[in-house]
């Protein structure tokens, strides 16, 4: 490291001895840039060559750059048109025409730690257009990249305003945490929420070990690679976009009506044969309900709304040759479809450019995000949509004759409308700051050192009120109860890396080397008061007219990194590239012997269109074959201090007379833990097709992930729980493709893109521990997922089922062989179920297989339809293949009638309706109809139209004439239509957690989950 250290103190003087020779007097030259037709194009790259001075041109078309006077070359570059080199003269006005290149294989993409031209990518990198980020009305940039990228699964964890989504590059790649990470202007972090999608103008997401290895112990679960709007030189530029529109539930369940629902409660009581007091409060309503037709309460209805959504957002862009500037501030503000649940989100950015000199650059970047969030109660019990729909509809949501919310009284359950109500006193506040800054100097002709210094600062403050209530002796609330959280996060990320470009004739070899150090620290702090006032302006823990104040706290924490890394670029003739990277990484996340890790990577390219048999094969625009390998680590999925020994209170023993507090360990220590690593495969091709107007990118991968950390069982007489061992190993190997065709056919123009990823998850070793067993959402059910070797991750584990007994005689038959006891006999209209193992007994011993929420595959298609000065967008997403436990379908399917149902109910076996699957009413439930089975399991599979847009530019002789350069007014609508068989809110099911913490082993678990939005919009786009 002190070798290192030299190494760059001596670059840095030969950089300042650079400084004589560099520096020169400049003069100024002027002009235009056009293509063959003569339009003149905005956003031209121009540079000086040899040297890093340069600008771009303005909306106009026009340029003005100094230059320095032994300038000779000057370089002229545009997505989609030939590069020029153009001669310095004594002229100091310029006109340049650009011809079209079709390939558009000079456009630059960005790598990790640097950038490279797209025919020149040896790894696995799908990149994403600014367009598509802000085509679905969210704040959320994960969100919008769901269906757009091959490999890349996103799910909504909910729909709530603000809620988080579930990002997965090429599968599950450890039962631990898969989150990828996020490079934004080169800071690392896992958080992006400081960022509004409008900030964005380019998305890399780098999928393959080769690409990501250079990331090390951060790149195993894929890299995100964000560049935020930077200024360019010119005219001050002005985008404003904004929308506004409402927001609906798409779809709702039909739950039975009062009527029904007395008719379904009485009949579980008859078939029981319990005889209700006639004069008692229950029977008085269910049968007034059901003799009097009654409809009673939709309790979904009175919890949701129709909400509004708006968006507005403000860039200002410019600058000189010397500095150019990019300032960009956006409000979202939503109110979702449940009460009381809503979001309040501003967004600030600035990036500033400096070119010093013509060796010297630098610049600085800041963001800032303030968020108010009124959480929604998700809870499977007392959430809000849950209890609407378990809540009996016989009850009123007010009950006018007390001035006081309803109490219903039959099922027991909380009154939704009041919870919803409740809600109001739910705050979530955060505040995140992002700063950055950088230098570069070009030194030599061929190297430049960068060096670059960020950090984050997020601060939030949950604020949640209860207040005091009474309804009954079962439903109040004695004490009004103030819960406040606060916690603050600081990360800071340094690095430093030197690169070199150099063409030999034929031959090009690139290099950079670097080093990179992190630090992360967390602390927080929670306080519980009671009996605090109800006046808003009085919700705070010191008007608490209680003395006692609870703390609620977690252990801080504090994380480090240090980094060495370097990468190796050559290529012959630019058709034969080879890619070589390293990167060694320590972590204060394992002890001294286990603490550094080494993650090398290999890739291969063959731009085979270049080969002379090629020549005369036209149909090929491109063709280029890569292939790599590389080995990542992931340092998420171990805990900080995960190898101690830990301790907990709360064990009292008796010394002498003397009660005293003891402590006891509760998990074992591992001195011996270490880096999780997966190791990654992957050869693909790129190709374009009928003069590039078709192209196609396909992957085959095989990722293994060893040494995943997993606690392995140990025996029960040890006294502690078992460690966290690196003893498991997972397996994930799939093919990806992505098809794109555009046109233009007189005045229509098209371009249709379809993706589609298909992955297979294995767990191919749990050090000998027979399976992991998850998702105890309901106690009746207990563990309802499995985690073991052969199959994928968090499968779901249960009974399977053989339909209902549709006589006594085939019920009679089922109690005799498997000698079911007279408490548990088994009646015609009871779920069958099914012997497994053949052992003559019907107990948990008989779980089987019943699927899983990994699914089969997924794909994405968006078309882009233009007539003229008008535009439709399409977009449509999918999944198939993948399983969805519908938990709150022990509730709404139950046979013992307490909660409401769904009306498919209304088809359960009765003696004159025995051709159904639907079991019989059955207050008792003898039987246990409601067992975890193969019933609740069903299929998730859905395809969603994400998003329809239809847009109307106004012609640019009338912008022209109002000095502003485009007008585009547009509709929208997001999840207008989806198909599924799902019987649940919604189908897109993530990780199931309450108070929003998600547990990967629950995937697929549906308790409720708020469903995702259909918004209807307007907006309008003005550039000027």
């Amino acid at each position: 490291m002190n070798r290192f250290k030299l190494y760059l103190f001596f670059s840095g003087l030969m950089l300042l001895g650079c400084f004589g020779t560099l520096f020169a007097q400049n003069r100024t030259i002027s002009g235009t840039v056009a293509d063959e037709k003569g339009e003149l194009l905005p956003g031209v790259s121009l540079s000086i060559k040899g040297t890093t001075l340069g600008t771009n041109t303005n909306v106009e078309g026009r340029f003005t750059l100094s230059i320095p006077a032994n300038a000779t070359t000057l370089v002229v570059s545009f997505v989609g048109m030939q590069t020029q080199e153009i001669p310095v003269t004594n002229e100091s006005t310029y006109t340049i025409v650009l011809q079209s290149d079709s390939k558009s294989l000079d456009e630059v993409v960005v790598i990790g730690y640097g950038s490279a031209r797209k025919s020149d990518l040896t790894g696995s990198v799908a990149s994403i257009k600014s367009e598509q980020l802000t085509q679905i009305a969210t704040p959320n940039v994960t969100q919008a990249i769901q269906g757009r990228v091959a490999g890349v699964d996103v799910t909504a964890n909910s729909g709530e305003p603000g809620g988080a989504s579930r990002i997965r590059i090429r599968g599950v790649g450890t039962i631990n945490n898969s989150d990828p990470l996020y490079v934004v202007d080169g800071f690392q972090t896992g958080d992006i929420s400081f960022l509004a999608p409008t900030d964005i103008a380019s998305m890399e997401i780098l999928k393959d070990a080769s690409a990501t290895a250079i990331y090390g112990s951060r790149g195993a679960n894929g890299v995100v690679l964000i560049t935020t709007k930077r200024g360019r030189s010119g005219p001050t530029r002005f985008t404003l976009d904004g929308y506004a529109g409402v927001q609906n539930a798409w779809n709702k369940l039909n739950m039975l009506n009062a009527a029904q629902y007395g008719t379904l409660r009485l009949e579980a009581y008859r078939n029981d044969g319990t005889v209700l007091d006639p004069n008692g409060a229950e029977y008085r309503l269910l049968n007034n309900a059901a003799q009097t037709n009654m409809q009673g309460t939709d309790w979904q209805k009175e919890v949701m709304q129709t909400g509004s959504i708006q968006n507005y957002s403000l860039n200002v862009l410019g600058g000189t040759d010397k500095s150019r500037y990019s300032l960009t501030g956006t409000y979202f503000g939503q109110d979702g479809i449940v009460k009381n649940s809503s979001l309040r989100k501003y967004f600030l950015r600035f990036n500033n450019d400096y070119t010093f000199n013509n060796w010297l650059t630098g610049g600085i970047s800041g963001a800032f995000s303030r968020t108010n969030k009124t959480f929604t109660n998700n809870d499977l019990f007392a959430g809000v949509l849950t209890t609407a729909l378990r809540a009996e509809p016989i009850t009123p949501a007010w009950n006018p004759e007390t001035n006081n919310w309803g109490r219903t009284i039959v099922s027991q359950e909380n009154n939704p409308a009041r919870a919803a109500s409740e809600m109001s006193g739910n705050k979530g506040y955060e505040s995140l700051l992002n700063a950055n800054a950088y230098v570069e100097a070009s030194f030599l002709k061929h190297f430049k050192l960068r060096s670059q210094f960020g950090v984050n600062y997020k601060n939030v403050h949950n604020k949640q009120y209860l207040p005091e209530f009474f309804l009954d002796i079962k439903e109040l609330r004695p004490n009004s109860q103030l819960t406040e959280y606060r916690s603050e996060q600081t990360q800071w990320v340094s690095s430093t890396y030197l690169t070199y470009d150099n063409d030999f004739g034929k031959h090009h070899v690139g290099g950079m080397i670097g080093t990179e150090a992190q630090r992360s620290t967390f602390d927080n702090i929670g306080m519980t008061a009671y009996n605090v006032p109800d006046n808003t302006d009085l919700r705070y823990l010191s008007s608490s007219r209680n003395p006692n104040v609870i703390p609620t706290t977690t252990p801080p924490s504090d994380e480090s990194l240090l980094s060495f890394f370097g990468r190796a670029n050559y290529s012959y003739n630019e058709k034969y590239m080879l890619t070589a990277t390293l990167r060694y990484d320590g972590s204060s996340r394992f002890l001294k012997g286990n603490r550094w890790g080494i993650f090398p990577a290999f890739a291969f390219g063959w731009n085979v269109t270049d080969e002379p048999f090629m020549a005369n094969i036209k149909a090929i625009s491109n063709l280029k074959v890569r292939a790599g390998w590389g080995q990542v680590g992931n340092q998420n999925s171990a805990n900080n201090y995960g190898y101690v020994t830990t301790i907990s209170g709360g064990n009292r023993y008796v010394f002498g007379d003397q009660i005293v507090e003891g402590f006891a360990p509760t998990m074992a220590s591992n001195p011996n833990l270490k880096w999780e690593t997966t190791t990654s495969s992957n050869i693909g091709i790129d190709a374009d097709f009928f003069n590039h107007s078709l192209s196609l990118t396909a992957d085959y991968f095989i990722k293994n992930t060893a040494d995943m950390i997993v606690r392995v069982p140990v025996p029960v007489f040890i006294g502690v729980g078992p460690p966290y061992v690196n003893a498991g190993s997972m397996r994930n190997n799939g093919i990806e493709l992505a098809l794109n065709y555009r046109n233009e056919v007189g005045a229509f123009r098209y371009d249709v893109g379809v993706n589609f990823t298909k992955i297979k998850n294995e767990v191919t070793s749990l050090g000998g521990g027979t399976g992991i067993e998850s998702a105890n959402v309901i106690s009746n059910w207990g563990n309802i997922t499995r985690t073991s070797v052969g199959r994928e991750i968090a499968y779901f584990y249960g009974l399977k089922t053989d339909g209902i007994f549709r006589t006594q005689e085939e019920a009679n038959a089922y109690n005799t062989k498997y000698g079911i006891g007279s408490e548990n006999l088994a009646k015609a209209g009871d779920v069958r179920f099914v012997d497994a193992n053949n052992d003559g007994v019907i107990n948990d011993k008989d779980r089987v297989y019943l699927g899983s929420a990994t699914p089969k595959f997924s794909y994405g298609f968006n078309a882009t339809l233009g007539y003229k000065n008008f535009d439709l967008r399409l977009f449509f997403q999918g999944v198939q293949g993948v399983e969805v436990v519908n938990a709150l379908d022990y509730f709404t399917r139950s046979s013992m009638g307490t909660w409401n149902s769904v009306t498919d109910r209304l088809n359960r076996w009765t003696p004159e309706n025995t051709n159904t699957n639907e079991p019989r009413m059955t207050a008792k439930d003898a039987n246990a109809n409601y067992r975890f089975s193969d019933r609740f399991v069903q299929s998730g599979d859905y395809l969603r139209l994400r998003n329809v847009t239809l847009g109307y530019t106004i012609p640019k002789v009338v912008t022209d004439r109002w000095k502003m350069s485009t007008v585009r007014a547009y509709v929208s609508v997001d999840n207008l239509l989806t198909v599924t068989g799902y019987k649940g809110l919604d189908p897109e099911i993530g990780e199931y957690g309450y108070n929003r913490s998600y547990n990967p082993l629950a995937v697929g678990v549906d308790v409720g989950t708020y469903p995702q939005p259909q918004t209807w919009r307007a907006g309008l786009t003005l550039n000027f």
